[in-house]
């Protein structure tokens, strides 16, 4: 009796194991909003790199300039990133930074795609390409009522990935997608889209499914050898 107990709670543990959902972050090729942190600070020494010993104020200013969220473009192996830089009017000489796969930093090029109203101020956006998403991205900006470049970081949160392209311009997907101009042929692609959706079975409920026979089947073997 006490063999069937372990039989029984191990394959109830591999059930649910199964049944459990796996995050996966890895994205296809396309165009994703996802959210950011800042820090003046480089999180990775606690030490600034810009000479500025004021962390509390240089976390507050990199909070209000950076925009809330970024664009993440994803294709053939390449990935872009569009930040907004906002209080234009207090900002000039606008450059980046991205971090390596082994760490270190290094200028990158960077092209303005457009700009937004933010706190009352302008917010210029500006994409460039990065190593990794993952990896931190360093702004430099020349402030110009402390009279000089101030260098922070940013953190991408590609957890929180959504499809699209929020308010800023992709160069990958059109601001406006052409419509499509059989509406019967539309419709008639949707049914099919539905009815294959509809007879497919969710890949956690097969795994579900065949742990419940195996633990019938064991169970089956396990009283027979009793007898």
């Amino acid at each position: 009796m006490k063999r069937l107990k372990q039989i029984v709670l191990g394959l109830g543990m591999a059930a649910a194991i199964a049944a459990a959902p796996v995050p996966v972050y890895a994205m296809e090729d396309g165009a994703y909003t996802v959210g950011r942190t800042t820090s003046y600070a480089n999180p990775e020494t606690g030490q600034t790199v810009d000479g500025g010993t004021n962390i509390a104020l240089g976390d507050s200013m990199c909070e209000s300039i950076v925009e809330d969220s970024a664009l993440v473009e994803q294709s053939q192996g390449k990935t872009y990133v569009t930040l907004g830089i906002g209080l234009m009017s207090n900002v000039s000489d606008v450059r980046m930074q991205i971090q390596g796969t082994d760490g270190t930093y290094r200028d990158v090029e960077i092209t303005q795609t457009g700009s937004c109203e933010r706190d009352g101020d302008t917010c210029n956006h500006y994409r460039f390409e990065v190593d990794s998403a993952d990896n931190y991205i360093s702004p430099i900006l020349y402030v110009e009522p402390m009279g000089r470049d101030v260098q922070f970081f940013v953190k991408l949160d590609m957890a929180s990935a959504q499809a699209g392209t929020g308010k800023f311009v992709s160069e990958m997907i059109s601001a406006e997608e052409p419509q499509v101009a059989d509406e019967e042929q539309t419709t008639d692609e949707e049914q099919v889209t539905e009815k294959t959706n509809t007879n497919k079975v969710p890949v956690g409920q097969i795994a579900v499914g065949a742990v419940i026979v195996l633990v019938i089947g064991s169970l089956v073997v396990f009283v027979k050898k009793r007898k």
